[in-house]
């Protein structure tokens, strides 16, 4: 049974501007530093991390609760082989525990300058 899907779009540019003028201010505050590793080892870094982001945002989304009350970094989206899979840690482990949901799945693209997600609980 689906207990919800969400959205996202990110334009990739505003990743990267935040990215420049911040950098592990803004970078650590949004992501964790296994999810930065990995979009740093790609050839479009930028574009890694706004999927990812998108993707913290479609699964907010997908659970219900609109803003997060909860930090980003609650939120991993980890990849290697396949499509990439969704971690959550602390207080939005708890909030999902609590509201039954067993599986998140999750999908992002990269095109024409942005970068979208969705994401479906289970």
């Amino acid at each position: 049974m689906i207990y919800g899907i969400g959205i996202d779009a990110v334009q990739i540019e505003r990743i990267k501007k935040a990215t420049q003028r911040w950098q592990d201010r803004f970078l650590l505050r949004i992501f964790t530093k296994a999810e930065i590793a990995y979009c740093q080892e790609k050839v479009l870094p930028y574009q890694h991390l706004a999927g990812r982001f998108a993707a913290k945002e479609a699964v907010i989304k997908a659970i219900g609760i609109g803003w997060p009350i909860f930090s980003l970094t609650d939120i991993e989206i980890l990849s290697s082989f396949g499509p990439p899979e969704v971690r959550l840690n602390n207080k939005a482990e708890r909030i999902v525990r609590e509201k039954g949901i067993s599986h998140i799945l999750v999908s992002i693209s990269h095109t024409d300058g942005r970068a979208e997600a969705i994401a479906i609980c289970q």
